[in-house]
């Protein structure tokens, strides 16, 4: 992929989390803030999201953190980890104070703190995962391995995720709002990267 593209895609989901957060912006829910919870609370998923839900958490994210800048072979790639994974961490702090959104009114099945948007855990699956999967592309593994690697860390994404919704800590929104958000500090990231290599 060109340079310039991951501009492109870095703008698509900075100006996602901005439309999405003119609608929570005062703490209203979105139309399918509610529905898609109660959809997914019908699944009996309780124990299974309870046990996954953690891996997105710090002591989860640190330590994959340490384990990746082991695997990588360039130190420009381990600086690019860690600075995109420092801005993320900052840059959720931040909008969470900013919105003040609350979290949701359903019954928590894990103790959470905090503000609700964008959610955390998203954040730093999302943004730790995109990473991966970027430098996993730029690597020299065979197609299999790097579509099989990629199918991994998408799948956590999206299981982490799914477990902020259903254990009621996170509106949908919030678990939206935290993808788009690193989606697009991890495109902007490789942009300033590639440019400046």
């Amino acid at each position: 992929m060109k340079t310039i593209h991951y501009l492109y895609i870095s703008i698509f989901f900075f100006l996602c989390f901005f439309f999405l957060s003119i609608f929570i912006i005062n703490g209203n829910t979105i139309f399918f803030d509610v529905p898609f919870y109660e959809w997914l609370r019908a699944f009996p998923l309780e124990n299974f999201f309870k046990f996954v839900t953690d891996f997105g958490g710090v002591f989860w994210i640190c330590l994959f953190i340490l384990i990746a800048l082991i695997f990588l072979k360039s130190n420009k790639d381990r600086k690019l980890l860690v600075a995109v994974m420092v801005v993320e961490a900052v840059s959720n702090i931040l909008l969470k104070y900013f919105f003040s959104r609350e979290r949701p009114g359903f019954p928590h099945l894990v103790e959470e703190s905090g503000y609700s948007f964008p959610s955390g855990h998203t954040m730093a699956a999302t943004a730790f995962s995109f990473l991966m999967i970027y430098f996993i592309w730029e690597s020299k593994l065979s197609k299999t391995k790097k579509v099989l690697l990629t199918l991994l860390f998408l799948s956590y994404v999206v299981i982490i995720g799914l477990s902020r919704i259903y254990l009621g800590v996170h509106f949908t929104s919030d678990v939206i709002g935290g993808f788009c958000v690193s989606l697009g500090l991890v495109s902007f990231a490789i942009f300033l990267s590639r440019s400046l290599k």
